[in-house]
């Protein structure tokens, strides 16, 4: 399961969160565990705000997000208003029961400072530089290459959360409890 931004990866991380038997990963791009839900609504509102003073803005928006932009903003800030939707934050990711991949473009330094704490609390995590917020826009082959790569070692077993969860067995076998992972 795929999700791209703050609603896109928030909605991905929560759906397969609720039915964790039916995704294999969650991949999540141009997204914070850091981020607080109010400084979500202030840019929110910013975005708005500047759109509706500058002709470029709105249009670069619309180019990026597609015509019903404002809608998918509004949308957002309602979501999280009225706790219907919440943000994942580093402790959900700590104990969120399968891989997460998060790539994040090198040009937003919120998305770059993302990295190093997703990574410690067990995400894979990939940087790409030469590309913002939107990664699969600014650098399509290499965000395909990233999910490609992380895919392949899904299915081997080889993620951040498999090597974990080897680690936490062999740390149960050798103090002789059961392991619970």
């Amino acid at each position: 399961m795929a999700g791209l931004s703050y609603l896109g990866a928030a909605v991905a991380f929560r759906a397969a969160e609720n039915a964790p038997d039916a995704v294999a990963g969650v991949i999540m791009s141009g997204y914070s565990f850091l981020l607080s839900p109010g400084t979500l609504n202030r840019w929110l509102t910013g975005f708005t705000s500047m759109a509706a003073r500058q002709r470029g803005v709105r249009d670069h928006f619309a180019q990026l997000h597609g015509e019903k932009w404002e809608k998918l903003l509004t949308a957002t800030f309602d979501e999280l208003s009225d706790g219907c939707l919440r943000l994942p934050g580093l402790d959900d990711l700590k104990s969120f029961r399968a891989p997460v991949h998060l790539v994040n473009g090198a040009l937003l330094q919120n998305e770059r400072n993302a990295i190093e704490p997703a990574a410690a609390a067990g995400a894979d995590v990939a940087v790409v530089a030469g590309a913002g917020h939107v990664v699969p826009v600014d650098a399509p082959r290499v965000f395909v290459a990233s999910v490609e790569d992380f895919a392949d070692r899904v299915d081997a077993g080889r993620t951040v959360f498999h090597e974990r969860r080897r680690a936490a067995a062999r740390a149960a076998v050798a103090t002789g409890e059961e392991a619970r992972v």
